[in-house]
């Protein structure tokens, strides 16, 4: 075969692995990465520090820390007996015990994790409770400004060609939610229990909306982050349209020692 039938073989080759691939990420699986910590300790995407350390009683557990990237300020999981992690709270870096500050120190890197994306997940059904789901913000909604800790910070602007998140589904049209101080999320009056790890996460409000409480309007859903402390969701910017849905959260591929299915 002469050179150009060589190369128009390759060229050819070339083209069909290229639509190809345009295909399968267009409407197949498509890569993700957690850009931020608002689905920690599920999904991480911020500067972490995990490890062992001592409490205030000098008792040893295991803690995930997650550092503020503008301010010596941290949010604190630790885990329980059955190994899931619970919220311990927001600190500044000199509330930490002594052995904390140290795991700070040693251990505190960037982690973003990676994740599969299911495409077509929801064309023939639609999402279920504590599916975690890839999606564009609702188109020209501005969230409001929220206070917390005293402070009060500036709305976000969303742009629906640039702002795509990973959530979690807590809610669905003709559902009413909310959220109280007491942390439980609650559909149509009863707290969720199920799936478990909505149950297990501590839900916040803010000081200006010391109850989250709405009625989800037809063709909506709620979607919410598993770090409620630290996360721009349906709270800020409202129900989320499910024409919106990019698809379904299903592997966590990066890092190779984390690799899961999540399935919830």
């Amino acid at each position: 075969m002469s050179f150009m039938g060589v190369l128009r073989e390759w060229a050819d080759a070339l083209v069909i692995a290229f639509v190809l691939a345009m295909f399968i990420r267009t409407y197949v699986v498509e890569l993700f990465k957690i850009p931020s910590g608002s689905m920690s300790p599920t999904l991480l995407g911020d500067y972490v520090a995990e490890g062992a350390a001592t409490d205030s009683n000098g008792e040893a557990r295991n803690y995930l820390i997650i550092r503020d990237r503008n301010a010596p300020i941290v949010q604190v999981f630790r885990k329980d007996t059955n190994q899931h992690y619970v919220y311990d709270g927001r600190f500044r870096e000199s509330d930490l015990t002594s052995s904390q500050q140290i795991l700070l120190q040693q251990n505190l890197h960037l982690e973003e994790h990676r994740i599969f994306v299911n495409k077509f997940a929801y064309w023939f059904k639609p999402p279920a409770r504590g599916d975690i789901i890839v999606f564009r913000v609702p188109f020209k909604l501005n969230a409001e400004p929220y206070e917390r800790n005293g402070a009060v910070f500036p709305p976000y602007s969303y742009k629906r060609d640039q702002s795509v998140y990973v959530k979690r589904a807590a809610a669905f049209a003709g559902e009413h939610i909310q959220i109280r101080p007491d942390g439980h999320l609650r559909i149509n009056g009863h707290v969720v229990t199920d799936p478990e790890i909505m149950s297990l996460i501590q839900y916040t409000t803010t000081d200006l909306t010391p109850i989250y409480d709405i009625e989800v309007p037809e063709g909506h859903m709620i979607a919410l982050g598993d770090n409620s402390d630290n996360s721009a969701d349906s709270r800020y910017w409202g129900p989320l349209p499910y024409e919106n849905l990019r698809g379904k959260a299903f592997l966590r591929y990066w890092p190779l020692s984390k690799i899961r299915f999540l399935n919830n």
